[in-house]
């Protein structure tokens, strides 16, 4: 695994020719825009479930603004290292990066290399699952009350708007048995020979 601080890098070995097309994407700024409203949407309903299928009443999170943007800080790091743990060899290959692009304020998780077009899928939505749905599966079989379980979740699935956003133009516009790779932000795809 590699750190980098910039934009999301390109790949030397890799000049798409004929044989790749262009997912159709918007820019990073656009794309956070347009995910805004996803993000609010998937929080609300997070939360909303919490309320209604969890003892949450019972246990709101309590603490100080500062205990609140540590949480939320930690959680943006968890996130990116559970995008990188979903990338082959769980991570630990030469093509996995992990960087933070400050005129964005994107930290991000990236896989130098191809993967399969629904291992792509995957790598954008393990975040959501592990650390918004399984805890708020396990809260409701066990009927566990816990206000900084349910915050960090909620938080998390707001913070993931563009992995959502992302995934849903991947399942759109590539089919299932495509081959997909990125160069810097761009995103490509080809169909397997």
């Amino acid at each position: 695994m590699r750190f980098h601080f910039g934009a999301v890098p390109s790949s030397p070995d890799f000049e798409p020719d004929v044989s790749w097309k262009s997912l159709r994407e918007p820019s990073p700024w656009l794309a956070q825009f347009i995910a805004l409203p996803i993000g609010v949407f998937a929080a609300a309903l997070v939360g909303f479930l919490w309320f209604v299928i969890t003892p949450l009443q019972k246990a709101m999170p309590t603490g100080t603004l500062s205990a609140f943007v540590l949480a939320f800080v930690g959680i943006v790091v968890v996130h990116e290292l559970i995008h990188a743990a979903a990338h082959p060899k769980g991570g630990r290959s030469p093509h996995s990066i992990l960087g933070f692009w400050p005129s964005r304020v994107l930290f991000y998780a990236h896989f130098d290399g191809e993967l399969t077009r629904n291992r792509f899928v995957a790598i954008l939505l393990m975040p959501t699952l592990v650390i918004s749905i399984l805890p708020l599966l396990v809260a409701t079989i066990a009927q566990l009350s816990s206000g900084w379980l349910a915050l960090i979740s909620t938080s998390n699935v707001f913070a993931a708007c563009v992995d959502l956003l992302g995934a849903g133009m991947v399942l759109f516009q590539i089919p299932a048995t495509a081959t997909v790779r990125n160069q810097g932000w761009r995103t490509y795809w080809r169909e397997k020979a």
